[in-house]
């Protein structure tokens, strides 16, 4: 089990609730959350523990395994569990490499919207593809490939990029 320990940037009531939004979703939602990503990718998360820095700014990953991830504090709580998960998926992938942003969104989105779909619904995974293909024009590009596809296909073509075939 992965443990997230989510400091505020600041000892600021904003930050300190956010930090509170978050360490709940984490401690109600974690089980399925991990569930879900690795039925649909077949992969679990290597890092037992994760520092999530809450503050206002652009969501982040981190750079690679024992780098700091960060989430933006003002979003709602659907948004934070849409970024959670998000961030989370980019830390799956740091053991596959990719090109750019685009390639790496290309790949994330083979899998997230399903995951989306599966823990909240098809209605939460729209509004959340909606969301952040207002973002940037990378995610909007990299959302319109992924959904251009099915299900069945997006699961094809992720086990062929991650070379996760039996064959």
């Amino acid at each position: 089990m992965t443990m997230l320990r989510f400091i505020p940037i600041f000892e600021e009531e904003e930050f300190i609730v956010a930090c509170s939004e978050y360490e709940d979703i984490w401690k109600s939602e974690s089980d399925s959350i991990l569930e879900a990503i690795k039925d649909f990718t077949g992969l679990g998360l290597e890092e037992s523990r994760i520092a999530v820095v809450v503050y206002e700014g652009v969501s982040f990953s981190g750079r690679g395994p024992n780098d700091i991830m960060k989430l933006r504090a003002s979003y709602d709580k659907d948004v934070k569990k849409a970024t959670l998960i998000h961030e989370l998926s980019h830390r799956l992938l740091f053991r596959f490499k990719t090109e750019s942003s685009e390639e790496e969104h290309k790949l994330l989105y083979l899998f997230l919207f399903d995951v989306w779909d599966h823990l909240y619904g098809i209605d939460y995974a729209n509004r959340m593809v909606d969301i952040e293909s207002g973002r940037t024009n990378i995610y909007k590009a990299a959302w319109d490939y992924a959904l251009s596809m099915n299900q069945e296909k997006r699961q094809e073509l992720l086990r062929d990029k991650l070379n996760l075939n039996s064959n």
